[in-house]
């Protein structure tokens, strides 16, 4: 009979033995879990925000054409890809015009790239409109195809705190070159 006390007890005990052990292995393996799956929302959130996040293009046009709205071009140049709708122009009743920089740069707030155009609307007369003109109508109004004389993508918004005043000392330190500048094919 005691050889079965003992068995029982040991029994017990191992079995406690391994209760607490897996629970612990269980927990562990919880809290990696969690771990992880915060470790994953981060670089998730991280991921998007830098995919969320425009490109701020800095540029020179070889006329001054801050007021006129812009539009996207295909490659060749002989159509028109993307343009605002007129009350894309707006923002909290605002125009988004460029924003200037220093020695003739601008900072581009509504969307260019190096296949932008410009048409002879003003912001002002195009937000004005109830709608977007027809395809044909902004073909015609097209100002100038290839306006750039030079144009930098500088990294993301989000990279800024105070993007004009590090933009700005960017240029007066001669630094806007070490971001890519970027050819337009003429």
């Amino acid at each position: 009979m005691n050889k079965y006390i003992v068995f029982y007890f040991v029994w017990i005990l191992t079995g406690a033995i391994s209760c607490k052990t897996v629970q612990t292995e269980s927990e562990t393996n919880n809290s990696m879990i969690k771990e992880s799956a915060t470790q994953d929302k981060i670089q998730q959130t991280e991921h998007l925000s830098s995919v969320a996040s425009p490109i701020v293009y800095v540029y020179k046009t070889k006329a001054d054409y801050s007021h006129n709205v812009p539009v996207i071009m295909d490659q060749s140049k002989s159509r028109i890809i993307s343009y605002p709708h007129p009350k894309d122009l707006l923002i909290g009743g605002k125009l988004c015009l460029p924003t200037p920089l220093k020695q003739a740069y601008w900072l581009d707030n509504k969307g260019i790239n190096p296949q932008v155009a410009f048409l002879k609307f003003t912001y002002e007369e195009y937000s004005k409109l109830t709608e977007a003109p027809p395809m044909d109508t902004l073909m015609e109004n097209i100002l100038d195809k290839n306006p750039l004389l030079e144009i930098h993508a500088c990294g993301r918004r989000m990279d800024y705190v105070h993007i004009v005043e590090e933009l700005n000392q960017k240029i007066e330190q001669g630094k806007l070159s070490s971001f890519p500048t970027i050819q337009r094919e003429k």
